[in-house]
């Protein structure tokens, strides 16, 4: 299994997009996704949670065996508050480590880009496999939140890791 990451672009974007307007994605991206989700909607967001995102940010393809199956980017939702993390993988393509070797490269690339400091994710309390996968690249679980959640239409629970870059 080859995974590779590199910037995205528009010809990947419409390229995920069947990929990512997806309910289960959206279940599982809390809100990051909702669905449906019209194409220039899916492509505003450069296919996570960036619609939001200020300063620092780069969104990264993911190739599996040169086929794209997903995104993976940081970027910070306030000017001050820490870089974050998020990435979603097509249905399809689940269980297969993939998203585990993404967000390997793209924390290389940080590091060899000098970003240093603390990095954040959220996944929701349900999504075990992205909670796992996230332990298992270093990430620790370091609390709770209920917040509103767009694409589950209710409040949910979700659980913030942190790294040190």
């Amino acid at each position: 299994m080859t995974v590779t990451i590199r910037l995205i672009n528009e010809e990947d974007i419409k390229t995920l997009y069947p990929l990512g307007n997806n309910k289960e994605i959206s279940w599982m991206s809390g809100g990051g996704l909702t669905y449906p989700l019209s194409y220039d909607e899916f492509r505003s967001k450069k296919t996570i949670a960036l619609s939001t995102a200020v300063g620092e940010m780069e969104t990264y393809v993911i190739h599996w065996n040169d086929i794209a199956v997903g995104s993976i980017g940081y970027f910070r939702r306030e000017t001050q508050a820490p870089l974050e993390i998020g990435y979603w993988i097509g249905k399809p393509y689940w269980g297969k480590g993939i998203a585990s070797r993404a967000l390997q490269l793209a924390l290389q690339a940080m590091r060899t880009s000098g970003i240093r400091g603390t990095l954040i994710a959220t996944t929701m309390d349900d999504n075990v496999g992205s909670r796992r996968m996230l332990l298992k690249c270093g990430f620790v679980e370091t609390g709770t939140e209920i917040f509103a959640s767009p694409a589950r239409e209710m409040d949910v629970e979700g659980v913030h890791h942190e790294l040190q870059l």
